[in-house]
């Protein structure tokens, strides 16, 4: 979700309403405290757009904070893995906490290559535990324990896979194979 609000009204200069997507327009006081109490909440679920006064074009849109996925990313996840990718635990991913692979807070970045579902459950014994997950390729993880041990686990496949002619022929048997020779 989306709210634009004009700079002067941002500022406190004038008293033009915002515009909150999906809904509409809302007093400012109402815009003020929405920008006020969710600008630096990492829990925030929308952005600003700052307004031109006059024109009313978009100068500067204050995203939703970096720290979380969402939207089609996060679908992509979801769809991907499947399930949480501790390789014991068979949760459904859209259940499943998106997390950083590498920590936000240690200049992980949020981005579908750094992002893997881990049930509530796992996501606290990774953070909690000192263990350590990494992505290795697109739905491939390598999870190391305490001790150093690597455990790896990969996204199901979602159709079938392509089969090398050569390779389906080189095994086959014709129905002629059975015949004795004349």
């Amino acid at each position: 979700m989306q709210l634009n609000i004009p700079l002067t009204t941002l500022m406190g200069l004038s008293t033009r309403p915002g515009e909150l997507g999906g809904v509409g327009p809302v007093i400012t006081e109402v815009a003020r405290r929405i920008v006020a109490n969710h600008l630096d909440n990492p829990e925030a679920r929308f952005s600003v757009g700052v307004t031109h006064p006059v024109t009313g074009r978009l100068l500067h849109l204050h995203p939703i904070p970096a720290r979380f996925l969402r939207g089609l990313q996060a679908e992509l996840v979801h769809a991907r893995d499947q399930r949480c990718v501790w390789t014991t635990c068979r949760r459904p991913a859209a259940t499943c906490h998106l997390d950083h692979n590498t920590e936000y807070a240690d200049g992980g970045e949020t981005s579908v290559d750094n992002i893997a579902p881990l049930c509530p459950r796992h996501h606290k014994a990774k953070t909690e535990r000192d263990w350590k997950l990494k992505q290795t390729g697109p739905g491939e993880h390598t999870l190391t324990d305490p001790f150093g041990r690597h455990y790896r686990s990969s996204a199901p496949s979602l159709t079938d896979p392509a089969v090398d002619e050569a390779m389906a022929t080189a095994g086959a048997r014709s129905a002629d194979d059975d015949l004795p020779p004349f």
